[in-house]
């Protein structure tokens, strides 16, 4: 196993966990236009600097771990300040790397999963991807020199599975969900037993999430899936095409690419499956993904119904200030984003961007109307809302409210204690109870069941 090894200032390690500004599944957009922007946080899969054009601190960190790959520890800490080069010479750095990856073989690609500031520094944690296994890094930059100040490496935490999950109930299959040349990775779990059983696909938020919509050690869609296929449902979950697929997106990507054509394409592969009741498949969405759930729907053929997890019911540009207002940023950078949303707003954006994502896609997402997509669809709607949600609020929810009051099929919750990933915390919300390891509260999973699992009326 691999050695927690640490070169840091100051409260790095703290300010990793609580620092950083979490638009998370409400805010930041898809890894092939944010990451061009340092603001941006999310999953930036690379391998080689060359490969993905970066800059500012993105860029040193992108250097500093090609030289690691390549194993030129001089070229490595060359990029140290005078601190870290003195207490990490080239030598010890060469001894240290080769400590660390000793049973994980070579270092294969990475990825900047969160980035923050601390003590004046950018704070990149990265994870490290090898031939057998994981590591995550820890990386300060200095912004004015470009030059390491701090480095740490650690094991990648590890999630243990919910008490609620009967790993016996189910079974896992590897598939692959879409077509050419977007194929993506994906699970399904499949309950134990005889069929055809109910079924359901997970739609991601914003951001380049993988299957289990990872953050931190936490895996919200992990809970579900497994949760769910324990009490005899299929569900099926995948890497979204912004995770699998950053190199060879553009800025142009819409949100029917990011979102919308995948999920269709999974809910045909569930109601093709044998093991499926092709007549109770339904869709859920987190987030931006429960925004689309209903589009998703009317566009898949034969959906039982869906179901909506903190889903936004403002344009994205208001979530983000309301965010940022709550959690105190800066008055500089609240004042960068304000006028940059006023001038989006005015449609005099230009060629600049909000949070380094251009117009169109803030402009598309704010298009998509998620209540007239419940109306068009007809179909059973379960609308959950967690009451310790700082990124989906009250007012959020009031949209869906209004919007389809008077409807016979559609059940609108709000759930106490629950946060954005419908996990259990306590005091005031906020971005760092996002790193403590938790589960999706046992009770949202027994509703979500006994949503899915009613008889479909005849």
């Amino acid at each position: 196993m691999a050695r927690t090894f640490m070169v840091r200032q100051g409260r790095l390690m703290t300010h990793i966990r609580t620092g950083w500004l979490l638009l998370g599944a409400l805010g930041l957009a898809t890894s092939s236009v944010a990451r061009q922007a340092e603001s941006a946080a999310g999953h930036v899969p690379s391998s080689e600097a060359a490969s993905v054009p970066q800059k500012g601190s993105d860029a040193t960190v992108e250097v500093f771990l090609t030289a690691l790959k390549h194993r030129d520890f001089a070229g490595a800490a060359g990029h140290f300040d005078a601190n870290l080069a003195s207490a990490l010479p080239k030598e010890k750095l060469a001894s240290v790397w080769d400590a660390q990856i000793a049973t994980l073989g070579s270092l294969n690609s990475w990825a900047i999963v969160q980035r923050a500031s601390a003590n004046g520094k950018d704070v990149r944690l990265v994870l490290l991807r090898f031939e057998q296994g994981e590591l995550q890094a820890i990386l300060s930059v200095s912004p004015q020199t470009q030059q390491l100040a701090g480095l740490s490496f650690a094991p990648v935490p590890k999630s243990a599975g919910a008490s609620y999950v009967n790993p016996s109930g189910f079974r896992t299959e590897e598939v692959s969900v879409g077509s050419a040349p977007f194929l993506l990775k994906g699970t399904l779990s499949v309950p134990t037993g005889k069929g055809p059983f109910p079924a359901v696909v997970l739609v991601h938020g914003s951001g380049p999430n993988d299957r289990d919509e990872s953050i931190g050690a936490n895996k919200p869609f992990r809970d579900i899936a497994e949760g769910l296929a324990s009490r005899g449902i299929v569900v099926l979950r995948y890497d979204k095409r912004t995770f699998q697929y950053a190199r060879q997106l553009s800025n142009s990507i819409s949100i029917d690419d990011e979102v919308v054509l995948d999920a269709v394409a999974a809910v045909n592969l569930l109601r093709a499956r044998p093991e499926v009741d092709a007549a109770r498949v339904f869709v859920l969405g987190h987030s931006l993904g429960a925004l689309l759930a209903p589009e998703i729907a009317v566009r898949s053929e034969g959906t039982a119904g869906v179901i909506l997890l903190a889903a936004p019911g403002r344009a994205p540009w208001d979530s983000i200030l309301a965010q940022m207002r709550y959690l105190k940023v800066p008055a500089d950078k609240l004042a960068e984003v304000e006028k940059a949303v006023k001038r989006l707003k005015a449609g005099t954006l230009g060629d600049d961007t909000l949070l380094g994502v251009p117009a169109s896609y803030w402009q598309d997402w704010a298009s998509r109307d998620g209540v007239a997509m419940v109306k068009k669809l007809g179909k059973p709607t379960l609308i959950l809302r967690g009451e310790r949600d700082y990124q989906v609020t009250e007012e959020d929810l009031t949209t869906w409210q209004k919007g389809l009051r008077g409807l016979p099929n559609v059940e609108i919750i709000l759930l106490p204690g629950v946060n954005h990933l419908f996990m259990k915390e306590s005091g005031k919300p906020g971005p760092a109870e996002y790193g403590v390891l938790g589960h999706v509260d046992e009770a949202v999973i027994e509703r979500l069941a006994s949503f899915i699992s009613r008889p479909k009326p005849q």
